[in-house]
């Protein structure tokens, strides 16, 4: 099957990436389409001179219109070109809904979505609701609303790992630590809702006093009586490689939900269980339809339950190593993109082949 794949670009992740790699395995011919790449480079010599030219206000936002703009050409435009069975679009939220009913009008080809954020903050994608053959939702919670503004079909589809950028052959990183948590504080965003949840779980366990370790955006914009900021050992998240390795350096994973996944879970559960890591994650309604908690997955409710959690498995790390191998277990047997991916088209299109 061809498939034509549109996804974004991120700083902080590979999501466009492993979906083609999961397509690719299953063995479909898959073309991949990155919006937003060019906002992330570097700017020119001209660009700087017309940022100092216009202000840098007025030059930020025609940059994003136009390639905003330039986007949603050149999606029309890849897909024409390439004339694929099927599209996927994952998340989409520069793509207008104008431009997703053209090309699929004009292809004629099943058109899907994969959204792993709240589908709410973005109004494209709320636009694009009725247009897509199928949304899928890494977090159930939404699809009453999704289907309420005029979906035909939304399903929850829960997020995947790539196994081969995860896994227990990686060299652990050579500063082992006792708790580890690789994410943004996201308490102040900007573009989302401000929210302290993750702040005051980590909070909790810098006060409790153990070998603490945290890389991720934000932390140091954080008040100075916040024990964790003397935790943060970078102020940007670490590239996949090292996050594995630095997974395998740590007595415990740490996994904080942002709130935006109400039901769902993230990519990091799948992420540091494919590690062979020992994870405590926040509880979520999916996880035991994912999982076996306390046999392959530990789960905490608050953060006075979170302490006493990692002082017990801290003090057993039998019990900690033998979860963490069944946790292991799980995510290959069962959540893998290649895996992850069959689902979706046989969900959609009836075949997987």
């Amino acid at each position: 099957m061809k498939i034509f794949l549109a996804g974004p670009w991120w700083d902080t992740g590979s999501w466009t990436e492993y979906i083609a790699a999961g397509f690719g395995r299953l063995g479909h011919d898959v073309r991949t389409f990155i919006y937003s790449r060019d906002l992330n480079h570097p700017l020119g010599l001209c660009s700087r001179l017309r940022r100092k030219l216009l202000g840098p206000d007025r030059f930020q936002i025609e940059r994003v219109f136009a390639n905003a703009r330039q986007d949603n050409l050149d999606f029309i435009h890849g897909v024409e070109e390439f004339a694929p069975d099927l599209v996927l679009v994952v998340k989409g939220e520069t793509l207008l809904p104008e431009t997703l009913h053209a090309v699929k009008r004009r292809s004629g080809v099943p058109l899907l979505q994969w959204c792993g954020d709240d589908p709410f903050w973005f109004p494209n994608i709320v636009g694009a609701f009725g247009i897509y053959d199928h949304f899928f939702i890494a977090d159930a919670s939404y699809i009453p609303d999704i289907e309420k503004h005029g979906s035909p079909s939304a399903s929850f589809l829960a997020h995947a790992v790539d196994e081969t950028v995860y896994h227990d052959g990686i060299p652990p990183a050579a500063e082992e630590t006792d708790v580890i948590f690789v994410g943004d504080s996201r308490h102040q965003m900007g573009h989302l809702p401000e929210n302290w949840h993750r702040v005051e779980m980590l909070e909790a366990v810098a006060r409790a006093g153990f070998n603490l370790a945290i890389y991720g955006r934000g932390w140091e914009s954080l008040p100075d009586s916040y024990a964790v900021r003397k935790f943060v050992r970078g102020p940007e998240l670490l590239p996949a490689t090292q996050v594995a390795a630095a997974y395998r350096a740590s007595a415990i994973v740490l996994n904080v939900h942002h709130p935006q996944m109400v039901h769902g879970c993230n990519m990091r559960t799948f992420e540091a269980a494919a590690c062979g890591a020992f994870q405590l994650v926040d509880d979520r309604a999916s996880l035991a339809e994912l999982f076996d908690p306390t046999d392959d997955i530990v789960a905490y409710r608050s953060s006075e339950e979170l302490v006493e959690l990692i002082r017990h498995h801290l003090d057993h790390p039998a019990e900690r190593a033998a979860i963490a191998a069944r946790g292991r277990a799980t995510v290959l047997a069962r959540h893998t993109y290649a895996q992850r991916l069959a689902e979706l088209l046989q969900r959609a299109t009836g075949s997987a082949s």
